[in-house]
């Protein structure tokens, strides 16, 4: 039998949790933001960081993606201007693969619609309260890490 804790109707804090994250990844408000950290939006963002360019297995690496979704990732971002794919000048087998400034302000116009609908957030919650929220979601991100 499990030692976690439950409220008043039986429920664990683990279910609770679970529900709770649940219905905030899957909320279709939040569409843009779950985009921005998983599709295109999140490889325009990785290389936005990355001043030079990168090999696409690092960039899967660090994203959490398989080949064959960041293959087709990069085809339909180079499609749209927004990255180029040049051969590694060092080892003629691989790509290196950069950010163009079509892509960069793609990034940018991002950063700002999803910087507008959370403003909305931080004013629902006060100072103090979205200041505890960022405290217990890098608690939270510490705890993922380390599974």
């Amino acid at each position: 039998m499990s030692s976690e804790k439950s409220d008043a109707e039986g429920s664990t804090y683990g279910e609770q949790l679970y529900r709770l994250m649940f219905e905030i990844v899957g909320n279709k408000k939040n569409a843009a933001l779950i985009e921005s950290l998983r599709g295109e939006n999140a490889v325009l963002t990785y290389l936005m960081r990355h001043v030079e360019e990168v090999h696409p297995g690092d960039i899967a690496d660090a994203l959490s993606l398989v080949p064959g979704r960041m293959t087709d990732i990069l085809k339909t971002l180079e499609k749209k201007g927004m990255i180029r794919r040049d051969k590694d000048p060092e080892d003629g087998r691989r790509v290196l693969v950069r950010i163009t400034p079509k892509g960069s302000r793609s990034v940018t116009e991002r950063r700002e619609q999803i910087r507008e609908q959370y403003s909305g957030l931080y004013e629902a919650l006060g100072l103090d309260d979205t200041v505890r929220l960022i405290e217990l979601l890098k608690k939270v991100t510490v705890y993922f890490n380390s599974m």
